[in-house]
């Protein structure tokens, strides 16, 4: 069947399991319970799956090998990074393998929920849920498609709204968070692109609170973006991404007769609090659990994970196990659970430290061998956490050399342990 709402709900409006939501973490939890033999519903509040895309595209190797992605998918591949610090500094890290991929995100939306389709799961697109109870141990939910109200009830109901999600507040859910703003344009005509090596800019001046990025999309197009937390700076997101594309150093002289082709903007969760993501027949997955790497604000991965365990607790929730709903947050937190948590230790340290002192950082992180050598052997964007040993040993071993780092970093672990995001 099509993404786009050409397909029409069956005249039972009773399921074991509705989706809200046909993202790649709805759409991959639709594919688990269908393909096991659980009768599925995804609900889709859009005309059609992945249209207006909200994301930069950069999936892991981890992702294209868990999941059987189709390398078709991708646009380039990412093996290195170049890191430029609030006064001018570059680190730059190469890995020798492949660390991710710059995907058609579209393309790969829809193909996650033609996989759903085909394992057998129903796609309604159109529909705008507004409601959520609980009744008579199903999930109720209530909306509108096409002017008329729409319902439908489920044992299971697998949340995946993305990163403003309505529907937890009425079923009792509360997951602690705040939001960084974001916004990226699709440019053509960028000069001086290196395919494999997308680029990220610091400080207080260029994304307050977060970080700008290049991706490299193919030949002369890049996807040019920032986000910035509403806290730290009363200016919108498009004052600071034109900043950076007329005034960046880095940036003003290869963006001369560049073409804008696209815009997006979006929000992006950041928890602040551990709390359960879900509760007897909810489980919530992906953006709308916050399931989202607090550094960079990728959470693809994470949201095809979270929805494969959702779909397998589904099935076990429906055929009578109350103890699902704990097992899935077990082991949704096993997989990710660390990375979750290790990326919001870590932007709360980049976040508490002054330009200056993240300038120092970054300078002797980028004059020292073992130290880049350390993020080229251990370095993963998906797994974030394998890098803090190797990281921290090498800047302890610089720090003999500096006797000011030592203090930097010592400030960065206490902030990343003991302030609030």
């Amino acid at each position: 069947m099509p993404c786009g709402g050409a397909n029409r709900v069956s005249p039972v409006a009773n399921y074991d399991v509705v989706v809200v939501g046909a993202g790649p973490g709805g759409a991959e939890s639709a594919r688990t319970a269908a393909a096991a033999g659980l009768r599925t519903l995804v609900l889709e509040e859009h005309p059609a799956v992945g249209i207006p895309s909200h994301c930069t595209g950069k999936l892991s190797f981890h992702a294209f090998e868990e999941f059987d992605v189709p390398r078709a998918l991708a646009h380039t591949a990412v093996s290195a990074a170049a890191l430029y610090s609030p006064g001018g500094t570059v680190v730059r890290v190469r890995r020798s393998t492949v660390d991710s991929y710059a995907v058609d995100r579209v393309a790969f939306d829809q193909w996650v929920a033609r996989r759903a389709q085909e394992a057998g799961a129903e796609l309604v697109t159109g529909v705008r849920v507004t409601e959520a109870a609980r009744v008579n141990g199903t999930v109720t939910v209530r909306g509108a498609r096409a002017g008329r109200t729409f319902e439908a009830r489920a044992r299971v109901l697998i949340d995946a709204e993305g990163s403003a999600p309505r529907l937890l507040g009425m079923l009792g859910i509360a997951i602690p968070r705040r939001h960084a703003l974001g916004l990226q344009y699709q440019i053509r005509g960028v000069r001086g692109v290196e395919q494999d090596t997308p680029e990220m800019f610091f400080g207080e001046d260029v994304a307050p609170g977060f970080f700008a990025w290049l991706m490299p999309v193919g030949n002369d197009t890049c996807r040019v973006g920032l986000a910035v937390d509403p806290r730290r700076t009363a200016r919108a997101p498009v004052w600071y991404l034109e900043q950076l594309l007329t005034r960046h150093p880095a940036m003003r002289g290869r963006m001369a007769g560049a073409v804008v082709e696209r815009k997006v903007g979006g929000r992006i969760p950041l928890l602040t609090g551990r709390a359960p993501a879900g509760t007897d027949g909810v489980f919530v997955v992906g953006d709308a659990a916050g399931m989202v790497k607090a550094t960079s604000g990728g959470g693809i991965y994470y949201a095809l994970t979270a929805g494969r365990i959702a779909g397998r607790a589904a099935g076990r929730y429906v055929g009578g196990d109350t103890s699902a709903t704990a097992a899935y947050e077990r082991e949704w937190r096993g997989r990710i659970g660390r990375e979750v948590a290790f990326t919001a230790f870590g932007r709360r340290a980049i976040n508490r430290m002054t330009d200056r002192e993240l300038d120092a950082i970054m300078r002797a992180i980028a004059e020292s061998p073992r130290v880049l050598a350390a993020i080229a052997g251990a370095g993963d964007t998906q797994f974030q956490s394998r890098l803090f040993g190797p990281l921290l040993r090498g800047l302890s071993a610089t720090a003999v050399r500096r006797p000011t780092l030592a203090p930097l970093v010592l400030k960065a672990l206490m902030s990343g342990m003991f302030t609030r995001m």
